[in-house]
C-alpha cells in the first residue's frame, strides 16, 4: 500500500513539474536588451510576465506584495509604470480631495499611481455605486482632472506622439498648461488648463497623422445664465417637459460648436445635442451616444 501511495505521489509530482515547465514555455520571451532595461529599473522584484501590446511590451511584476505594470518600447526605452496602491498610500491632498468630493460615499476599488516618461504623475481611484462605475484621475495636488464613466485599462502614448501632440496643443492653445496625455478610444486625449478652465482636447490618429477632432469642457450650472438666450430657452423647454438636466458639456469642433446636455427622462439617461444658435440637433440614449 505504501508503495502505491509513493508512486502515486511521484506521478503527481512529475505532472506538476511538467505543468510548470509548460507554463514557463508559454511565457513571452523578450530580447536581452529589453530584459536588461527592466532589470536595471526594477532590480529587486519577483515574477515578471511579459506581454506584447501593440507597439509596447508590458511587464507585469510583483513588488512588496503588489502587482504592478511597466511599459517599454521594443528597444528597451521605459514609457510608463502603473503601481498598485492602498488608498492610505495616496498623497494626503488626493485623499482629502476624494473625501470632500462627490464620490466620497462610493465604494473604492483599485487605486493606482501612474508615472510617465514625460515626468507626469497621476493617481487613479476606481469607484462604484450600484451599477455605476467611475474612474477618477487626480494630480498630486488633489486636482481632479478626469472622470471616466467606466473602469478601463491605461495605455501609454509613444514618446514621439507625446512630443507631437504637445506641439499641436501649444499651437492651438498657446497659454494652456498640459495636465495629462492618454490614449483614448483609438486616439489621444489631452487634459489641459486654459483660461482658468479645464478642457479635454481629443486627437485622432490616422495614417500616422494626428488630427484635432474636438475640444470639450463642462459648463457649470452657475454659467447657464451666461449662455446664449436661445440655448437657455432650450434648457427651459427640456425642464418644462419633465426632463432633469444633470450635466452640460460644450464641444468645439472644426464643423461647428454645440452643447451636449445630459438629461434624465422618465428614468432613462439621454443626451440632447444643441447647436450654439439653440437649434436642437438630436437626442440619443446615453448608452448609445
Amino acid at each position: 500500500m505504501k508503495k502505491i501511495v509513493f508512486w502515486a505521489m511521484m506521478t503527481l509530482g512529475v505532472v506538476s513539474l511538467q505543468s510548470c515547465d509548460k507554463d514557463d514555455d508559454d511565457r513571452l520571451q523578450v530580447s536581452a536588451n529589453l530584459q536588461e532595461a527592466f532589470d536595471t529599473r526594477y532590480p529587486n522584484v519577483s515574477r515578471v510576465d511579459w506581454e506584447q501590446k501593440g507597439q509596447f511590451y508590458e511587464a507585469e511584476f510583483v513588488d512588496n506584495g503588489y502587482e504592478n505594470k511597466a511599459w517599454f518600447t521594443p528597444d528597451g526605452a521605459w514609457v510608463m509604470t502603473e503601481y498598485d496602491l492602498r488608498f492610505t498610500q495616496l498623497p494626503q491632498a488626493v485623499q482629502d480631495a476624494f473625501k470632500a468630493g462627490a464620490y466620497a460615499s462610493w465604494k473604492v476599488g483599485d487605486v493606482d499611481k501612474i508615472e510617465k516618461i514625460d515626468g507626469s504623475v497621476t493617481y487613479v481611484i476606481e469607484v462604484e455605486s450600484g451599477e455605476k462605475e467611475y474612474e477618477l484621475t487626480y494630480l498630486e495636488d488633489g486636482t481632479l482632472i478626469r472622470e471616466d464613466t467606466e473602469w478601463g485599462e491605461h495605455t501609454p502614448v509613444a514618446p514621439g506622439q507625446t512630443s507631437e501632440v504637445k506641439d499641436l496643443v501649444k499651437a492651438k492653445y498657446p497659454q494652456a498648461v498640459i495636465l495629462d496625455i492618454e490614449e483614448e478610444k483609438g486616439g489621444i486625449e489631452v487634459e489641459i488648463r486654459d483660461g482658468g478652465r479645464q478642457k479635454e482636447v481629443y486627437y485622432k490618429l490616422a495614417d500616422g497623422t494626428l488630427s484635432w477632432i474636438h475640444t470639450t469642457y463642462e459648463v457649470e450650472r452657475r454659467e447657464f445664465t451666461t449662455l446664449p438666450e436661445s440655448v437657455q430657452q432650450v434648457f427651459t423647454e427640456l425642464s418644462g417637459s419633465g426632463m432633469v438636466i444633470d450635466d452640460v458639456d460644450f464641444f468645439e469642433t472644426a464643423t461647428g460648436n454645440y452643447y451636449r446636455v445630459e438629461v434624465e427622462d422618465r428614468g432613462a439617461d439621454k443626451y440632447v445635442y444643441v447647436a450654439e444658435n439653440g437649434e436642437m440637433l438630436q437626442m440619443k440614449l446615453k448608452n448609445y451616444a
